[in-house]
């Protein structure tokens, strides 16, 4: 299963600000650079975190975002889950296919599917922030 952008930006906004030392906070800006990704693009996804409370975000002088959710008990699946789209991984209602009704692949990937987002359901924000490779940016 592929992500989509929009929660792999989400996922690293989250871990980059598991990363960041108490009172310290970023910038849209700066983590769109950082990340290259277009700062559009990032502050939807920071929106929607925050609409999750998982971001804090605060403007003005000393302004910026803050992680809301404890690293310990925020899990990847549930993050997962908020920023991809819903439905099934394929698509056989748009298409006239003649087994759209009783399909074993469309049950398989499903059952796969559950299984993808029970296994991120394992992890939590804490586990995967700690990344050697996300510690030398913070």
């Amino acid at each position: 299963m592929q992500l989509t952008r929009f929660t792999d930006v989400s996922l690293r906004v989250l871990m980059h600000l598991a990363r960041l030392a108490p009172g310290q906070s970023a910038t849209t800006q700066e983590l769109a650079t950082l990340y290259n990704v277009p700062y559009n693009h990032l502050n939807k996804a920071v929106h929607h975190l925050s609409k999750a409370g998982w971001v804090a975000a605060s403007r003005g002088r000393g302004g910026g975002l803050r992680l809301a959710a404890v690293p310990g008990e925020l899990r990847v699946g549930t993050v997962v889950r908020s920023t991809e789209p819903p439905g099934d991984v394929i698509d056989c209602v748009s298409q006239a296919c003649p087994l759209r009704f009783d399909c074993a692949l469309k049950r398989a990937l499903g059952t796969a599917k559950q299984a993808f987002y029970t296994t991120l359901d394992g992890y939590t924000l804490a586990d995967v922030a700690g990344s050697p490779a996300l510690l030398a940016l913070a």
